[in-house]
């Protein structure tokens, strides 16, 4: 992986698709990613708090649910755009 971004836009082009199952092996694949390789960013941008809602989202799959996922996902791909963890 080589930014948070690019981990948070496959877990959107997932869910754009509807591979919800493979959406969710992702959220946890990036979540594991930065809670050991960028811990402070897990506390600093409460990024536990949007995975746990994500795949609570996923499970629930409203399509109105989704589309706010996907707005939030999005947001956060912009936000994280230039952030690297080696």
């Amino acid at each position: 992986m080589e930014t948070i971004s690019n981990g948070l836009r496959i877990i959107y082009n997932l869910i754009y698709k509807g591979d919800l199952e493979n959406a969710l092996w992702e959220i946890n694949d990036l979540e594991q990613f930065i809670m050991q390789n960028a811990p402070a960013l897990m506390d600093k941008h409460h990024l536990k708090t949007y995975f746990t809602k994500w795949r609570n989202r996923l499970i629930r799959s409203h399509n109105q649910n989704l589309n706010l996922l996907l707005e939030e996902i999005e947001h956060l791909a912009i936000k994280f755009e230039n952030i690297i963890i080696n």
